[in-house]
């Protein structure tokens, strides 16, 4: 029997069964996580895409951190836009899971030449189907998206800042936060007035998932 996966505090298996009974996944989508941790592995020692010790934690650290946010997406959701892509969590895990889904597609933005090299081979190896835009954020032309996502990328009033030309009349943004939620909330509500929620995470007792909507800058602010 395989020991307890100790970093995440569940087995793969847990997770993997976590993942087909409360969120639906498929049998297909696991083997496709399997390739994506199989190439993970092998990529992540020659460059820096995730930390060393969250390898060994992959299913929950990586995959459930990131499949959580899908269900918080309304379900008319087509257009997603991940910012900051890095090893791909969490665009490249819900463009898998959004595959199956009829006009769905998943914008992964990520300014190093060598993450997008790997977020390539990535979705090669996963037969996913996703656009990788290798440039800055501030660099890329926005357009209006249904859902922005964007994890460990930056703090939240600059991600509202980031976020403000891609808004559409429903967009939502997910930012998947650690502890100090509350007090990035009450930086952002100095220059951006918005609607917000806090899911908690199912990955991490410290951690939470921030829905922000209807958001726009305050009046004096020092945003642009």
């Amino acid at each position: 029997m395989r020991p307890p996966d100790l970093n995440g505090g569940r087995t793969p298996e847990a997770v993997q069964a976590l993942l087909m009974s409360d969120y639906g996944v498929s049998r297909e989508t696991i083997e496709q996580f399997l390739a994506y941790q199989a190439i993970l592995a092998k990529w992540a020692p020659r460059i820096n895409l995730v930390g060393a010790s969250t390898l060994g934690s992959f299913w929950d650290r990586h995959i459930l951190d990131s499949a959580q946010i899908l269900p918080l997406a309304r379900p008319e959701a087509k257009s997603w836009v991940d910012f900051g892509s890095g090893a791909g969590f969490p665009g490249l895990v819900i463009a898998a899971l959004v595959q199956p889904v009829d006009g769905a597609r998943v914008t992964l933005i990520e300014a190093s030449t060598k993450r997008c090299g790997f977020l390539r081979e990535a979705a090669r190896a996963m037969q996913v189907q996703v656009d990788i835009i290798n440039d800055k954020l501030e660099n890329v032309m926005p357009r209006p998206v249904d859902i922005i996502t964007a994890r460990a990328f930056t703090a939240l009033d600059r991600l509202l800042a980031y976020a403000e030309p891609w808004q559409g009349p429903r967009t939502q943004a997910l930012f998947p936060k650690g502890e100090e939620v509350s007090a990035e909330l009450a930086q952002a509500s100095t220059n951006w007035l918005f609607k917000s929620t806090i899911h908690p995470s199912v990955s991490d007792a410290r951690g939470c998932i921030v829905e922000i909507t209807e958001c726009q800058v305050r009046t004096g602010s020092t945003q642009t």
